[in-house]
């Protein structure tokens, strides 16, 4: 194993991602924001005469369950055919080292997600300040009080965006960055299914394996089912984890890490131990 070559193979992969064309994609994403989140928001502050404050679209994107099927939908998109391996498979495989290449995958998998999110919510931030806005680090007059003062149909899009479970348990700073880092790592999740998958020789299986888990784990949340908790969206979502009032737990937030880490350190191993046993030698399957 070279450090030197996992980290030249990520190099590698990572900006031949950033160059592909289904970039075009985070562009769409980008519509679909504006139109879901910063949009409402910036109505429930003009029907209240007070600014959302900078950071509470973000909150509101990972903590949506609508919205935070865009997120991953999205980045399977950009991956999707993560790992590569096309013509030139062999070559790259055979001068890197099957482990080596393998492990530099895995990092270009945390780089590029952690660049997904991360133009994601410089993109969130930049539109937000189109409308009207404040600095600060707690949660706005606008978000706390929409519900109580207007019994319009855009109080339910501003409640389903940031419940109570969510502002009344904790800081606007802890939000975001529980929530972006749960959404961090259900990225790294599904990435690493559709490594697994394909070192198993069934690539497709694991893009609908991914795309079944993201749209049930949805549909659960929004059911309010206890089944909720198989599945990682809810994992991801950082008010889930309460109760509107009295603090009280539903599902401790160091179980859904657990969850994660270990979901990711299986997938993960799976794939070490198919590329050190599978047969690369046909030419064919990677033309």
């Amino acid at each position: 194993m070279s450090g030197r070559k996992i980290l030249r193979q990520a190099q590698m992969e990572y900006f031949l991602w950033l160059s592909n064309p289904r970039m075009a994609i985070f562009l769409v994403l980008l519509v679909l924001i504006h139109s879901l989140v910063i949009q409402p928001l910036h109505q429930a502050a003009q029907d209240m005469g007070q600014p959302i404050h900078l950071l509470e679209p973000l909150a509101a994107l990972a903590n949506s369950p609508l919205l935070l099927l865009l997120l991953p939908v999205g980045f399977l998109v950009l991956m999707a055919d993560f790992p590569r391996m096309d013509a030139g498979f062999l070559l790259q495989l055979y001068r890197t080292g099957r482990v080596n290449w393998a492990l530099g995958e895995l990092v270009m998998l945390c780089a590029a997600a952690a660049t997904y999110l991360a133009g994601v919510a410089l993109a969130t931030l930049l539109l937000t300040m189109l409308g009207p806005w404040s600095a600060s680090m707690e949660w706005s007059y606008t978000v706390t009080e929409y519900s109580w003062n207007f019994d319009l149909p855009n109080v339910y899009t501003v409640a389903s965006l940031l419940p109570k479970n969510l502002y009344l348990q904790m800081s606007l700073f802890t939000a975001v960055w529980k929530s972006w880092g749960f959404v961090f790592l259900y990225l790294v999740l599904g990435g690493c299914v559709m490594m697994a998958a394909s070192m198993l020789r069934m690539k497709f299986a694991g893009i609908l394996f991914n795309a079944a888990v993201m749209l049930s784990g949805t549909g659960l949340v929004l059911l309010g089912s206890e089944w909720m908790w198989l599945l990682p969206c809810a994992h991801t979502l950082v008010w889930a984890h309460h109760t509107e009032y009295f603090s009280d737990v539903v599902f401790p937030q160091w179980g859904s890490l657990l969850y994660f880490m270990v979901g990711i350190l299986v997938l993960a191993s799976i794939a070490l131990w198919r590329v050190r046993r599978r047969d690369f030698d046909s030419v064919l399957e990677f033309t």
